[in-house]
């Protein structure tokens, strides 16, 4: 029988990203890091002029 793959649990992956938040947060205010590095490192989540099409996807078994 094949392993389930692994879930995504939705509150961690909240708790995940609000840590980082506050990283990021602490980053800026001791000076560890300025608003463009962050941004340079952060950037890859950015997603600009993007449009997602779902047309012919067929559901996950």
């Amino acid at each position: 029988m094949a392993n389930e793959p692994e879930r995504l649990d939705p509150e961690e992956r909240a708790r995940e990203k609000q840590r980082s938040r506050e990283e990021d947060a602490h980053a800026i205010a001791s000076g560890a890091k300025s608003r463009e590095e962050l941004s340079r490192e952060n950037g890859h989540f950015v997603f600009r002029k993007v449009r997602v099409s779902l047309r012919g996807a067929k559901p996950l078994e």
